[in-house]
């Protein structure tokens, strides 16, 4: 189990910061620096970050989501789009001025594992790395998605919705297939 008392350290992280505001990025760059980071890539332009992608690996991509040229998500859905990239896999967290329902769909569906609202509470900032980094969540390929598994909770499917996962947890439940505390002890004897 995760300690809350145990030590973060940020010291020996990559991070990619890619924001069009010189303010903002330079704010954003701070707070990673007051985070112990010394790896850090400030970038102001999807256009840049996508030659820093392609060639250097990261531990963290921090995206602004509104850019003139190109926006976060799509961004995202680049660095998500080959799997033989450095980063494909690599956490990325979105920064915007809104988290409404759209934003945040617009940004889980491109294949960002957060949002988080600026301006940036590094507080805020610093729990939602720490989330990330404790919670791996599984990573998803498909023809039409990329990314982190979206899935949070486990709510109860709806109506007329199968479980996919049907088969593999009917072989779960079937109490003939248990083995005998004798072939369990037998394993470890």
């Amino acid at each position: 189990m995760y300690s809350t008392s145990a030590k973060f350290d940020l010291q020996k992280a990559r991070i990619l910061v890619v924001d069009d505001n010189p303010t903002s990025l330079e704010m954003i760059s701070q707070i990673m620096m007051g985070f112990r980071v010394l790896k850090l890539k400030p970038c102001r332009s999807a256009e840049e970050a996508r030659g820093f992608v392609a060639t250097e690996r990261f531990d963290l991509i921090l995206i602004d989501f509104e850019m003139p040229d190109e926006d976060g998500p799509s961004l995202v859905r680049y660095i998500r789009s080959d799997s033989k990239q450095p980063n494909h896999t690599a956490p990325i967290l979105m920064l915007n001025g809104t988290t409404s329902l759209n934003t945040i769909s617009r940004a889980r569906d491109a294949g960002a594992n957060m949002v988080v609202k600026k301006p940036i509470a590094p507080a805020i900032l610093l729990d939602r790395i720490k989330w990330i980094a404790r919670n791996n969540r599984d990573f998803v390929g498909s023809t039409t998605y990329c990314g982190p598994d979206r899935r949070f909770r486990n709510l109860p499917l709806s109506d007329g919705t199968r479980e996919r996962r049907a088969d593999a947890l009917a072989l779960i439940a079937d109490p003939s297939r248990a083995m005998s505390q004798d072939d369990i002890s037998a394993l470890f004897g």
